[in-house]
């Protein structure tokens, strides 16, 4: 069992280049060297902080700050516990929707309020629109521009509707 001095000792022969080859391996991976990683030399891969560690150990990240190691290890916790308790947390979570149904419907009712505060337009003619970016007509005639697609199977589908029509 390695103590951390000498784990910390193997790291920093690895990357000066000892005979083992694991700083070649660390290269390739793109693994930053420890010295780089105590000077703070090297940026974090996520953030592009520089890399300050005191202490480093063979389970350390050494591409990622301690922040944003400390972040994808709680992510990684959680997804974990989320996906070996799914069933139970949505049993948790049903349950508790139906014993605060009314709590539930009056958020919902002030979201809903504060959602029509400002109205939406559309991007080209400036007609009110729930979601979308344009409205109905002006979604078609862009699609029509835009899309030869779309366009020859509109106008084909046009075209029976029309023939069937006519008789």
């Amino acid at each position: 069992m390695n103590t951390t001095r000498e784990t910390v000792s193997l790291l920093d022969s690895t990357a000066m280049g000892s005979a083992t080859g694991l700083s070649r391996a660390a290269d390739l991976a793109g693994v930053p060297d420890v010295a780089a990683v105590r000077t703070g030399q090297h940026p974090c891969a996520r953030c592009g902080e520089p890399i300050v560690r005191r202490r480093i150990r063979a389970t350390h990240d050494l591409s990622l700050c301690l922040r944003c190691e400390q972040k994808a290890r709680a992510a990684a916790y959680f997804q974990l516990y989320y996906t070996s308790n799914k069933d139970r947390i949505l049993n948790k979570n049903r349950r508790w929707a139906k014993d605060h149904a009314p709590t539930l419907a009056e958020r919902r009712r002030e979201r809903a309020a504060q959602k029509v505060a400002e109205p939406k337009a559309c991007i080209d003619c400036g007609a009110t629109v729930a979601r979308a970016a344009r409205c109905r007509r002006c979604h078609i005639r862009f699609r029509y521009a835009a899309d030869p697609q779309y366009r020859a199977h509109r106008l084909a589908t046009t075209r029976r509707w029309l023939d069937k029509r006519a008789g």
